[in-house]
C-alpha cells in the first residue's frame, strides 16, 4: 500500500528542506571554524603574538571563565589543566615555584603524535659543547650554555589542585597551555571524612590542613584518564624506560594534524577528551575542537552572550 504522508496536500506548498548545513560563522567569531574537516569540530582564534598581549589575553580569561563553566552545567564536564614545561621560561617559573604547594602540578609527557623521545647528545657533541666551554673560558668571555631543551622530552605539568582560573591566571597567554573537558570520573570522589565541625574546630592540625581538599586531591591520583592517556597515546614508547615512572601522556595536536595525522589519532583523543583546547604558537593562536554538535550551540550562545555585552575581541 502507497505511503502518501509525506506527499503535499492538494494546494499545499512542499516543505522546504535545507540541502546545505546553515552557515554559522559569523555567530562563531571570533573563532573561524575548519568547514571541511568532518573528523570533529575545529575551531581556531588568532592572537597577535606569544606572549598573547593584554587586551586579547583578558578577553581570552573571560571567555575560558565562562566557557568551563557553561560546560559544567550544560554539559556536565570537568576541566583539566596541563602546562608544558619548555614554555616555563623565567617569567613563569617564579610563579610556579612559588605556587607549587598550592598547585601541585604533576609532570608527565607531552607527546606530538609518533614522536619518539629525544636522544642524548652524542660524544662528538659532547665533545664540542665542552670544547667550546674551555675556548670561552680561555678568553675569559661571559660563557653561554648551549641549548638544552632538544634533548630533553616535552614534559608537561598536570595541575592537581582544581583552580583553573587561578592557574590560567599565572600562566596564560605564554603558548604552553592546553585545557581538556573530560566528564566526571567516579573514581575521585573523595568519602566524606568522619571529622565533626566541632572536632575540627578543637583540632589545631586542622586550622592549618584542609583535610577535605587533601583528600580530594589525593583522590584525583586515580584519576581514569592517565592510565587511559598512556595506553592510547604511548604507542612506539612501550620499551622506554622513564615510561614506567610517566603518569600521563598529553596529545600535543596541532590545527595541521586534524586534517593529516591518520583517523585513530583524532579518534583516541576524544576517548579521553570531550573537548580540547589548546594555546598553539605553530597555529599563531588558539585551537578548540569537540565532536559534540550540542557543544557548537553552547559555544555560539556564549560568543552571543559576550557581544551583548560590547565584549568584543580584539584582533586589530
Amino acid at each position: 500500500m502507497p505511503d502518501d504522508r509525506n506527499e503535499p496536500r492538494s494546494g499545499a506548498q512542499p516543505a522546504r528542506q535545507r540541502l546545505t548545513p546553515a552557515d554559522r560563522s559569523k555567530e562563531l567569531l571570533p573563532w573561524r571554524v575548519a568547514p571541511d574537516l568532518s573528523r570533529c569540530k575545529l575551531y581556531w582564534l588568532p592572537v597577535r603574538s606569544f606572549p598573547v598581549p593584554g587586551a586579547q589575553r583578558d578577553w581570552l580569561l573571560g571567555f575560558l571563565d565562562r566557557w568551563a563553566a557553561a560546560l559544567k552545567t550544560k554539559h556536565g564536564l570537568r576541566a583539566e589543566l596541563f602546562l608544558q614545561y619548555k614554555t616555563v621560561h623565567p617569567e613563569l617559573s617564579k610563579p610556579l615555584l612559588n605556587h607549587m604547594l598550592d598547585l601541585i602540578p604533576i609532570l608527565g609527557l607531552g607527546r606530538k603524535p609518533g614522536a619518539g623521545l629525544p636522544q642524548f647528545p652524542s660524544n662528538e657533541e659532547i665533545r664540542t659543547m665542552t670544547k667550546s666551554m674551555f675556548d670561552t673560558l680561555k678568553r675569559e668571555e661571559p660563557f653561554k650554555f648551549p641549548n638544552v631543551e632538544k634533548y630533553m622530552p616535552d614534559y608537561a605539568y598536570w595541575f592537581v589542585e582544581k583552580s583553573a582560573k587561578a592557574q590560567l591566571d599565572l600562566f596564560f597567554g605564554h603558548g604552553g597551555i592546553t585545557m581538556a573537558f573530560l566528564k566526571p570520573d567516579p573514581k575521585t570522589v573523595p568519602a566524606p571524612l568522619p571529622i565533626s565541625e566541632a572536632q575540627r574546630k578543637k583540632m589545631p592540625m586542622f586550622q592549618i590542613i584542609n583535610p577535605d581538599k587533601t583528600q580530594a586531591q589525593a583522590a584525583s591520583l586515580a584519576d581514569g584518564f592517565l592510565a587511559k592517556s598512556k595506553q592510547l597515546f604511548g604507542a612506539g614508547l612501550e620499551n622506554e624506560p622513564q615510561m614506567k615512572g610517566i603518569p600521563f601522556i598529553l596529545p600535543l595536536l596541532d590545527s595541521p594534524d586534524f586534517f593529516s595525522q591518520p583517523p585513530e589519532v583524532v579518534e583516541n583523543a576524544f576517548q579521553v577528551f570531550e573537548v580540547y583546547l589548546r594555546e598553539s604558537p605553530l597555529d599563531k593562536g588558539m585551537l578548540l575542537a569537540f565532536k559534540s554538535e550540542e557543544m557548537e550551540e553552547t559555544l555560539i550562545g556564549l560568543l552571543r552572550e559576550l557581544r551583548e555585552e560590547n565584549a568584543v575581541y580584539p584582533e586589530a
